[in-house]
């Protein structure tokens, strides 16, 4: 085992320093925890140093400790903070700092921190599970293309990074979604996030007034009603059957809003796709009135039956449409790799506006993706995964056959990483919901207007087979209940 480092010493007041207030810091330091059994001390030298004193006076102090069995010296080893000390109840004769009057966030901080659409529980458990599942995850691969990137990089990952992204990245991705979205975009107009939901933020900041209306879908991820929320947006929801988005409401409502927010390709969260109808009744309102569509593919990589369905991107001709995905779901939540395509004239100022956020992607988690996607391995992982995330699919859906007598319904459209269940009587899901141990979203957080039906938002993506058919059972005995 290697020897520990040598610790940082706690800070004194400054000033002439003597010989009783740097034994007294010392010894505090160690009641307290701020020094642990175990923990190297500098040598008497750098400590007299750090302290702007003789080392004579440093041998002192360094000495009594150790007489009083809170330090042990060891020749040619150093000096360490003594083993028993974990055991000492030594009072420090310091008075705790007594709780100030309770401070309130402002009340826009309280409604942001009410919101917790962007936060991802610890534990995947049936059904809160809607990340990707890393259990066959190529990670050994992962690494040695890693090392590659850091041996390509050199000391250049240790600095800052261009905030539009890699080059290699963005050059990367733009093949890709040539080649599996039907997209074509240079990689000059590739703009790298850490998240699709950075992305949402930043694109309100830049093309958003305050008071602007945006159409979201209703119901929504709520992760962008937040971002047009915190924008100072007026955001109109607008209805979603089974045909998606109902264009002709939303014009209705607001027939000029400056930007329509949509997930075409599996609505988010009731699965449906936005027909083709639709789409182009979209796009046609969009170039008449100088609006913007943001078209988020959260998973579009995840359809089970045939091709991945075209994007609206690829249909639009007029370049209102900016496009998001993310690397995140289908590889694993923790890479921190997403991106938008927008017109080149927005590339610049978007990235501005990144850098006001947190900068920049660190290099070498783009180097390693762009490996991964270059040499053919993303993908062979997204074919892998495909039939992973529909196997899982297909056994949710088996078993819940049983309560489609009871009158619960589900979308049929093959794809993503989730599947909501409804019901006409409203009342009866919630009951559910509140029975079961189960970790169940309802339909009706997502929704802005009221409906008398309501759903379960069953999330499986990172759901072992055992845990996905125990969490089908319980699902099933609870909704037998009379």
């Amino acid at each position: 085992m290697r020897a520990p480092k040598g610790v940082l010493l706690p800070s004194v007041p400054a000033g002439r320093l003597r010989r009783g207030e740097l034994y007294g810091a010392l010894r505090n330091a160690v009641l307290e925890g701020v020094l642990l059994a175990g923990d190297r001390l500098p040598s008497t030298r750098r400590a007299a140093t750090d302290y702007a004193v003789s080392r004579g006076l440093m041998e002192e102090v360094f000495g009594q400790l150790a007489d009083e069995g809170f330090f042990e010296r060891a020749v040619g080893r150093g000096t360490f903070v003594a083993s028993e000390v974990a055991r000492l109840t030594v009072p420090t004769g310091r008075t705790k700092r007594q709780p100030q009057s309770l401070r309130t966030p402002s009340r826009r901080g309280s409604f942001i921190a009410a919101n917790t659409a962007c936060r991802e529980p610890e534990v995947p458990l049936p059904f809160n599970a809607g990340i990707a599942d890393t259990s066959a995850f190529p990670w050994k691969l992962w690494c040695r293309l890693q090392v590659r990137a850091a041996r390509e990089l050199g000391p250049k990952a240790l600095s800052f990074a261009d905030p539009r992204g890699l080059p290699k990245i963005r050059t990367a991705i733009a093949r890709y979604l040539a080649q599996f979205r039907g997209i074509r975009c240079t990689p000059q107009q590739v703009i790298i996030f850490n998240s699709a939901q950075q992305a949402l933020n930043a694109l309100s900041v830049l093309l958003l007034n305050p008071g602007d209306a945006v159409w979201i879908e209703d119901p929504c991820y709520l992760g962008a009603r937040m971002a047009f929320d915190l924008a100072g947006t007026v955001a109109v929801p607008v209805t979603v059957d089974e045909d998606g988005l109902v264009v002709s409401t939303g014009i209705r409502r607001a027939p000029r809003a400056r930007l329509a927010y949509v997930t075409p390709s599996h609505q988010y969260p009731t699965g449906v796709t936005l027909s083709l109808e639709r789409r182009i009744e979209l796009l046609r309102w969009a170039a008449r009135k100088g609006s913007w569509i943001v078209e988020d593919d959260y998973d579009g990589e995840f359809r089970y039956a045939g091709q991945p369905l075209a994007s609206l991107y690829s249909l639009d001709s007029r370049a209102r449409v900016i496009y998001l995905g993310t690397l995140n779901k289908s590889m694993f939540v923790s890479l921190r790799l997403a991106y938008a395509v927008v017109p080149e004239e927005l590339v610049e100022p978007l990235a501005n506006v990144r850098t006001h956020m947190d900068g920049f992607t660190p290099e070498l988690t783009q180097m390693t993706m762009s490996f991964f996607m270059d040499e053919g391995y993303f993908s062979s992982h997204l074919r892998g995964m495909r039939a992973v995330y529909g196997a899982k699919r297909k056994m949710l859906i088996e078993g819940l056959a049983p309560m489609a007598a009871q009158g619960w319904t589900w979308s049929e459209n093959p794809a993503g990483m989730h599947l909501l269940v409804m019901h006409k009587r409203g009342e009866r899901v919630r009951a559910i919901a509140k029975a079961s141990s189960l970790d169940l979203a309802l339909l009706s957080k997502y929704r802005v207007g009221q409906a008398q039906d309501d759903g379960l938002f069953l999330r499986f993506g990172a759901l072992s087979s055992e845990s996905l058919q125990a969490g089908v059972d319980e699902l099933i005995a609870v909704a037998n209940r009379p």
